[in-house]
């Protein structure tokens, strides 16, 4: 085809070549090194779910799960699918889905992520100093990008564990693409049919359920419209033999509509229309008194995002996003309201940052966001920078800092591993804007003979942070803010990352070094205290290789210092002649468990016949069988209360397959 392009003029063609086997003779390819990526990239990683798919999983692969093993983030246990990252919680992570914040992005109470890892694309994590185009959270950034379908064939993946099955299907549409994946449970079907042959003794009637659809549309000039939606749901319900009844449900609906416009060569905007809508419904049932716990989140948000690059040392990225958020938390029963509260407002924000290459070896990228929060009634204007230094091929060095605000937080409601009445509250004009500064200093060498090292070190600080106090004595007409106190605390640390081949293995070693504390003064008297999910130590080794031509064997090995818990230190009676109903604690958090080591192992194999392609896997969790604590209950009867320690996985097979075609 014949192109003519005159001065001045874009023109924007699209080839697609087609299949066929040459012979040629000898080939050499000489070139230059490529021109390295300038811009800083503090402490951030980015991954596909094939490199994280390579992991040993709990009954079936989780992205969160395969994130937890990079040094520097910290599971509350094994049940765990929440991600601690450089000393911050769970709901201080910004989690993006095609560009949309999902809320509580975990099942069952937190045990597996809601991604379906066929339907990702890709994932990018900042574990700290993010820059001026995140906002709303205080710690780090998780964005997660749905993939395209197939645009030239049909495609279909099924897969089947003990857990669960999926199923992905894909292929091309005129000027484009679609996919579709589904993921569902069968622990109610599973239990009820052992529980039916006389295995068990009660089923357990719970599962969960995951759609994520995909469209994407091209246009000639290279535009893109990409619609996507995701569905998540779970169910639980429960019915005993005396007529008590607990009914649960909880889940997230998001849609995401991104289109990116090619203005020019050197401008492009990416502008996006997305909701995300969280429920949790809860109720609890007896023969004479009922319980209910709801909590609703629904997010309409608008954004534009452009970049321009206008001359080879800049690139320029700004942007607006309006948000609308209308929230709801109530928990009230047959003779009591515990709260009942509703929030509603917008936040406007717009962003400036610039990449600007000062020397060859020298990038700066100053920004700065600002806010304004009508649900709190405030302005907030938060200044970023980050610079970096390359100090030979492959290698540099990157600092940043910033300050941070949180509109909303997660309020734990219960001191066990997965409470399911965890509930976001938007903060109120009662109280501060949750606010945050971080520092950050990294290293990377990616062009070390055959390995990659990473060194990164931080400091982070945390105001205006609320807990529940349920000591707060109620007398019948308190709301439900009356009950939240707030404080302040901070996390510092450091991790190292090495990868690379040894022989015929492939390994990664990871090593964080961090502490985490909280600052209340009606806890202790003010002294600080650990978070439940601090660690000063936690090193990660993974290791796998090829076993002949189909398969591969892979191993990781976890070793951390033991979390803390709260000890009692006795008990006493409400009075009236009563035995004791309450238990006095001793130093917030101020005790720890045995150091943590868990070993687990897979197999996987790989076979091809014509169109099929069959992957079946074999895991052992917990290889060694370690009794890993998890909580503590206490038993009253005697004083001082005894503790029952509860532990965690036991040593657990595991197998299942996928198949494509």
């Amino acid at each position: 085809e014949k192109v003519t392009i005159t001065d001045g003029d874009n023109h924007h063609l699209s080839v697609k070549l087609s299949e066929a086997a040459l012979q040629f003779k000898e080939v050499e390819i000489v070139a230059e090194r490529d021109e390295p990526e300038y811009a800083p990239k503090v402490a951030q990683i980015e991954t596909t779910p094939k490199e994280l798919s390579k992991l040993p999983q709990l009954a079936e692969p989780d992205l969160f799960r395969s994130l937890q093993i990079i040094p520097g983030i910290l599971p509350s246990s094994d049940f765990s699918a929440e991600l601690n990252i450089w000393g911050g919680t769970g709901d201080q992570n910004l989690i993006l889905l095609n560009g949309i914040n999902v809320y509580k992005p975990t099942h069952l109470g937190g045990l597996f992520s809601i991604f379906n890892m066929d339907a990702v694309k890709d994932v990018k994590l900042i574990k700290g100093g993010f820059g001026a185009k995140y906002g709303g959270r205080l710690s780090a950034v998780v964005d997660v990008a749905d993939r395209e379908g197939n645009r030239y064939e049909k495609h279909a993946k099924v897969g089947m564990s003990l857990l669960s099955s999926n199923a992905t299907l894909e292929g091309p549409l005129p000027k484009g693409s679609w996919l579709v994946a589904g993921r569902r449970t069968y622990v109610d079907a599973a239990t009820k049919l052992f529980k039916d042959a006389g295995i068990i003794d009660q089923d357990f009637p719970y599962y969960f359920y995951d759609f994520n659809a995909k469209l994407t549309r091209d246009f000639p000039n290279g535009d893109r419209l990409s619609p996507s939606v995701y569905i998540g749901d779970d169910k639980l319900k429960i019915s005993s033999t005396t007529g008590d009844r607990l009914r649960l449900g909880w889940g997230n609906t998001t849609f995401s509509i991104p289109f990116v416009h090619i203005f020019s060569p050197k401008l492009y905007s990416h502008t996006t229309f997305a909701g995300s809508f969280f429920r949790a419904k809860m109720r609890f049932e007896t023969a004479n008194s009922w319980f209910n716990w709801d909590n609703e989140i629904n997010d309409y948000t608008g954004e534009t995002d452009l970049t321009w690059y206008p001359n080879a040392r800049n690139t320029v990225e700004f942007g607006v996003e309006g948000k609308y958020l209308d929230s709801y938390l109530e928990g009230v029963s047959e003779t009591w309201v515990f709260g009942r509260n509703t929030y509603d407002g917008a936040i406007i924000s717009a962003y400036l940052t610039d990449d600007f290459r000062a020397t060859e070896s020298w990038t700066l990228s100053p920004g700065v966001r600002v806010e304004r929060n009508t649900i709190q009634k405030v302005n907030e204007v938060t200044p970023r920078l980050a610079i970096r230094k390359d100090i030979a091929p492959g290698a540099h060095i990157s600092a940043a800092g910033g300050t941070y605000t949180q509109y909303l937080q997660l309020f734990r409601l219960g001191e066990g591993f997965a409470s399911l009445f965890d509930s976001y509250i938007p903060l109120s004009d009662r109280f501060s804007t949750n606010r945050g500064t971080q520092f950050a200093l990294s290293f990377q060498h990616d062009s070390l003979s055959s390995f990659k090292v990473s060194a990164n070190a931080y400091y982070k600080t945390f105001e205006n942070i609320g807990e529940f106090d349920f000591t707060i004595p109620d007398d019948g007409d308190q709301d439900l803010e009356d009950f939240i106190r707030t404080g302040k605390g901070y996390a510092y640390g450091m991790d190292f990352s090495l990868q690379g081949n040894w022989g015929a293995y492939q390994f990664t070693w990871g090593y964080g070094l961090g502490r985490t504390r909280r600052i209340f003064e009606e806890f202790d008297g003010g002294l600080s205290y650990p978070t439940f999910f601090d660690r000063l130590h936690n090193t990660n080794l993974f290791f796998s290789r090829k076993v002949r031509n189909r398969g591969s064997l892979e191993c990781r090995m976890n070793y951390a210092t033991g979390q803390p818990y709260t000890l009692p230190v006795g008990h006493y009676s409400p009075g009236l002649e009563l035995p004791p109903h309450f238990y006095i604690p001793g130093r917030r958090l101020g005790e720890r468990f045995e150091a943590y080591t868990r070993i687990d192992v897979a197999y996987r194999l790989r076979y091809e016949w014509k169109r099929w392609t069959f992957s079946p896997f074999f895991e052992l969790i917990n290889l060694l069988g370690t009794k890993n604590p998890l909580a503590i209950s206490d038993d009253i009867s005697e004083n001082p209360p005894k503790l029952d320690i509860s532990g965690q996985l036991p040593f657990l097979p595991s197998l299942g397959f996928t198949a494509e075609f």
